[in-house]
């Protein structure tokens, strides 16, 4: 296994714990998710380090199963819209969005920036759920602009990171893999320990063109108190800008407006059961 493939691992499990095919087929699902184009069998062969054969059994289960579509002109494989509606389908039974999004179109709304909240699966990771940009301003940062989240530059996940003791926290951020995507990132350790530190003090994190030169952004950890009164992080809220609009300073001004939103949806969060295996104590 390479090691790119052994660092998507959430978990850190015994070999016998786990059945190759079904982690394969959701590498394959989540390799695909972030190609618009699709991929060759060739490609899909290769990133998972497996003979044609075994790529194709997988490919044809998935497309049976109405997860993958084959594009027979282009000979290429795509995701289909059944894998976004599973999530769709989850988020709506959790009734998530439905109380959180009058209070993300409000911050929205005021700072007239891009929104978006992510949420803590099992206290290992962070995945964004939802993105709402302001309309004052006629520029705007796409809100698919970064789908994925690098621990070590990213507010987002900076914020949540910054709940967890810094030991463990270090930890999910070399299981993960530190990236240096400007010039700007933070990849040694003792930098990236000082600004967890840094984060936690203040109550936000800043992201000042450290995972995408032009863009600033800052963000804020949901903190609650669970139904055995035990604080956690649930999830975190950003607020991102382009530099040419607010300078590091200018969203760092933001902090307050930002602070009483993840406020606010930390009094309204549902702790119904729903939600339970999304959130694990601090």
């Amino acid at each position: 296994m390479s090691e790119a493939r052994a660092q998507k691992r959430i978990f850190d499990r015994a070999a016998e714990d786990t059945i190759v095919s079904v982690e394969r087929a959701f590498e394959i699902v989540e390799m695909l998710a972030d190609e618009g184009d699709g991929l060759s069998l060739a490609e899909i062969a290769r990133r998972l380090d497996v003979n044609k054969a075994i790529a194709v059994k997988l490919l044809a289960t998935l497309e049976g199963l109405g997860f993958v579509w084959r594009d027979d002109v282009a000979q290429r494989y795509q995701l289909t819209y059944r894998v976004s509606n599973l999530g769709l389908r989850q988020m709506q039974q959790s009734r998530l969005l439905d109380q959180c999004a009058p209070v993300l179109k409000a911050l929205a709304e005021e700072s007239g920036e891009l929104v978006r909240l992510a949420i803590v699966e099992h206290g290992e990771r962070i995945t964004w759920v939802y993105a709402i940009a302001g309309a004052k301003r006629s520029v705007q940062i796409d809100p698919n602009y970064s789908l994925d989240i690098s621990l070590n530059t990213h507010a987002i996940a900076k914020a949540w990171l910054s709940t967890l003791p810094l030991a463990r926290a270090l930890r999910i951020i070399k299981t993960k893999g530190v990236e240096a995507r400007t010039v700007n990132s933070k990849t040694d350790a003792a930098s990236i320990e000082a600004d967890l530190k840094e984060v936690a003090r203040r109550g936000f994190a800043a992201n000042l063109e450290e995972s995408e030169m032009g863009v600033v952004a800052i963000a804020a950890p949901i903190i609650v108190s669970n139904l055995q009164s035990e604080r956690e992080c649930v999830g975190a809220v950003s607020l991102a800008a382009p530099t040419n609009r607010m300078s590091g300073g200018d969203i760092e001004a933001c902090a307050p407006m930002l602070l009483e939103t993840v406020a606010r949806l930390a009094r309204i969060w549902p702790l119904d059961r729903t939600l339970r295996p999304l959130v694990r104590r601090l």
